[in-house]
């Protein structure tokens, strides 16, 4: 039998009561406004960035109804102080950890807050709002319809540009961000891997940042400056050419102020370079295009018609082959958030998830490079493999109308495992 502590049980009835009391404000004043509240995720980078980013997006987009009063609440130390900056510069933030964390644990007594839909707001709108996601997998037409709205002030451009300096890029010269997801990478720097969860030290999502070193040396060649991006990383690049940067090794611990360096590169590049890992929302939330590789499960696009993305491949062993597309969605990997569950059963049948070869990440970053240029030619038979991709997913699956592409070049060496084509046109 488990029993309860005293101090649990007095911290249970002073949640009930300040529960009661909040409905009762929030009810006394339901003829004149609705009240919502929405927690920010403000320790973990995904949700403080991208989240918040749709959120704002949304609510320029009018997806909220006017009558609707919302108040958000922080904790007073995020993950990037200088993106909270930013939201405050746009929306009233209440700042205090103690006031977020009781009305957490208010809201973890209540339902699960629901968010905006394709068809609008919920008839009947919950106390909480939604900021734990970025629209993925619910609708895609916000981050085409609305533009980002965030802007640096010219001190912070000033002190960009001193950035720069340190790093060693030239005045006027473009450069691209790149990241890649290991071992080191969190999202949240509360959160710790536990060596007990079978995906502490195999987690499908890393990847390997020396993969994307020849593609770095081909922008290097075009005059491009190329930024390794992190906060924590296993190791340094190893690469002697000079244009290849290692930020998160070398530079980004002795800086003042790296949280706003982490914004100011990302979203100040020609484009990112990035994988599942959510820094790539820094670049994002200035609408800087992404190119994301390695990227898993399948349903893993970009945000914006701009992007591009390339997927992880699946090697079964016993047959020594790599899968098809649709034998894969056809196990559940179209889904975003693949879990332990169905790592496991991937392995028991002799299953393993491949990253992308440096060949395949240089074929989407050339394909990137010139589609921002202007100069970006198709092949034949493009269209038809970027329509085979999409014809994956059935008319009613939140993929339908992913927007960006699926890098050709990554199509054209894998033709064998998307659905045969019934012929092809050009790109």
């Amino acid at each position: 039998m488990t029993h309860t502590k005293p101090g649990d049980r007095l911290e249970a009835v002073l949640v009930d009561v300040l529960s009661l009391l909040l409905k009762g404000i929030v009810l006394l004043a339901s003829p004149f406004v609705t009240i919502r509240i929405g927690l920010i995720g403000h320790r973990s980078l995904g949700r403080l960035v991208g989240a918040m980013e749709y959120y704002i997006r949304t609510r320029d987009r009018g997806m909220y109804d006017p009558r609707e009063y919302h108040i958000l609440v922080s904790g007073t130390n995020p993950v990037n102080r200088q993106v909270l900056t930013m939201i405050r510069r746009r929306l009233p933030v209440v700042c205090s950890d103690l006031l977020w964390v009781w009305l957490k644990r208010i809201q973890e007594k209540g339902p699960v807050p629901t968010e905006p839909t394709r068809a609008g707001p919920p008839a009947r709108l919950p106390l909480w709002l939604n900021l734990s996601h970025t629209g993925f997998m619910v609708e895609w037409e916000t981050w085409q319809a609305v533009s980002g709205r965030h802007v640096l002030m010219p001190e912070e451009e000033r002190r960009g540009r001193e950035i720069l300096r340190i790093l060693g890029i030239p005045e006027g010269a473009r450069w691209v961000c790149m990241h890649a997801r290991d071992l080191a990478h969190t999202d949240n720097p509360d959160f710790i891997r536990h060596i007990e969860n079978p995906l502490a030290l195999n987690d499908f999502r890393d990847c390997d940042i020396q993969n994307y070193l020849v593609a770095a040396d081909w922008l290097t060649s075009q005059g491009i400056w190329v930024v390794r991006m992190g906060a924590q990383v296993v190791g340094p690049l190893v690469t002697d050419n000079p244009m290849i940067i290692d930020y998160a090794s070398r530079f980004r611990r002795h800086l003042p102020d790296a949280e706003f360096a982490d914004v100011y590169l990302a979203g100040r590049s020609k484009f990112f370079l990035g994988c599942t890992a959510a820094v790539f929302f820094y670049a994002k939330i200035f609408d800087v295009p992404i190119c994301n590789v390695d990227m898993v499960p399948l349903a893993e696009p970009g945000r914006q018609a701009d992007d591009i993305f390339i997927l992880k491949k699946y090697w079964h062993r016993h047959e020594e082959r790599f899968m098809r597309w649709q034998e894969m969605v056809d196990r559940g990997w179209d889904w975003h958030r693949a879990g332990i569950d169905h790592f496991a059963k991937l392995k028991a049948e002799g299953i393993d998830i491949v990253n992308n070869s440096p060949e395949e990440v240089l074929g989407a970053v050339m394909e990137m490079n010139a589609r921002i240029d202007g100069s970006w030619k198709g092949e034949a038979d493009d269209a038809a493999l970027q329509a085979a991709f999409r014809g994956l997913f059935p008319h009613n699956h939140p993929m339908t109308g992913f927007p960006g592409y699926v890098g050709a070049d990554f199509c054209r060496r894998n033709r064998e495992l998307l659905p045969a084509l019934a012929g092809g046109e050009k790109g």
